[in-house]
C-alpha cells in the first residue's frame, strides 16, 4: 500500500479513479454531495446505494464492481472488514476515522475534519497515478464551526474551489507533526462516552463504541426532534434532507453530529441538551 498526502480527501477520490481508471462507482446515497461533484469532474459515473440502520449497504454489489464505503462517524470499522472480504475492489471513505487502518484497495481520511488545519488528506492506495502534483498553496485560517460560522463558512467556499489534486502543504505537514494524537484519542473517546450517557436512549442511531474505535463525532438523531431546543447552540447536521420515502429516513434525518474535538463546548452542549 502506497501512502500519498493530498490536499483534500474529495481529491483522493478523483486520484483514485485516475489511478484505477474507474468509469462507475457505487457510493451511499447517505454521503456529502461534495464527493459527487469530485466524481462527475472526473468523469466517472455514479450508482447510489442504500444502507439499513447497521449502516450495511442494502445493494449486492458485482463482484468486479467499485464500491466506496463511508465509515461513518468512525464507528463502522466492522462494517469495513466484513466488505472488505467480500468485495476486492472496494474504497473506504475515512474521513469520520482518522485513525483506522487502511483497507480495501485504496482508503483516505480528512486532516481537517481532526485537527485544526486549513486543509489536508492522507491516501492508501495500491495504485498511484502518473504524474506530478503541485503543492498545495491555499492559505487560510482554520476556524471550527462553532467558533465563528461565517468565517467557517467562507473557509468551505474556497475549499470547495480546490478542483486539482495538489500535494499536501508543508506548513499543514508541519502543523500534524505537532499534534498529540494519543490526547486527541483519549478526548475523544470521553467526550463519545460522555454524550452517550445523555443521549444513547433517546437517539435513532444503535451504532455502539467497540474497542480501538476512535470517532469524528456523537451521531444523534433524536427519536422526537421537537423535544429538543438547541438553544444557542451551533450544531453540524449531516447530509439532510433525506426525502421520506428513503429507509435512511427512519434513522437518520436530522442527524446532529455532537463534536469532540473541543471539551468546552461539548461540555456545554450536555449541560444545555442533557
Amino acid at each position: 500500500m502506497q501512502f500519498v498526502k493530498l490536499n483534500l480527501a474529495r481529491n483522493c477520490l478523483k486520484y483514485i479513479i485516475k489511478a484505477y481508471g474507474i468509469k462507475e462507482i457505487f457510493i451511499p446515497f447517505y454521503s456529502c454531495s461534495i464527493l459527487w461533484e469530485a466524481v462527475k469532474e472526473e468523469g466517472c459515473f455514479i450508482k447510489f446505494y442504500h444502507i439499513d440502520k447497521n449502516f450495511m449497504p442494502l445493494t449486492m454489489f458485482d463482484s468486479n464492481a467499485f464500491i466506496l464505503y463511508i465509515n461513518y462517524f468512525g464507528l463502522c470499522s466492522g462494517n469495513c472488514k466484513i466488505l472488505e472480504k467480500q468485495y476486492k475492489n472496494l474504497i473506504v471513505d475515512n474521513t469520520h476515522s482518522f485513525y483506522s487502518e487502511p483497507m480495501g484497495i485504496a482508503s483516505f481520511n480528512s486532516l481537517r475534519k481532526f485537527f485544526r488545519v486549513p486543509n489536508g488528506a492522507y491516501l492508501y492506495t495500491k495504485n498511484l497515478i502518473d504524474a506530478r502534483l503541485e503543492t498545495d498553496d491555499l492559505n487560510i485560517s482554520p476556524i471550527l464551526f462553532h467558533e465563528d460560522m461565517d468565517e467557517f463558512v467562507k473557509n468551505e467556499l474556497l475549499l470547495n474551489e480546490q478542483k486539482e489534486i495538489k500535494e499536501l502543504s508543508s506548513q499543514v505537514d508541519l502543523l500534524i507533526h505537532k499534534i498529540d494524537f494519543e490526547k486527541d484519542k483519549q478526548n475523544r473517546v470521553k467526550l463519545y462516552k460522555e454524550y452517550s450517557k445523555y443521549f444513547y436512549k433517546d437517539n435513532k442511531i444503535e451504532l455502539k463504541l467497540n474497542e480501538g474505535d476512535i470517532p469524528y463525532c456523537y451521531p444523534f438523531c433524536p427519536k422526537d426532534s421537537n423535544s429538543i431546543d438547541i438553544h444557542d447552540l451551533i450544531i453540524l447536521r449531516l447530509w439532510n434532507p433525506i426525502p421520506e420515502s428513503f429507509v435512511e429516513y427512519s434513522f437518520l434525518n436530522n442527524t446532529m453530529a455532537l463534536p469532540l474535538n473541543d471539551v468546552s463546548y461539548a461540555e456545554k452542549i450536555i449541560r444545555i441538551l442533557g
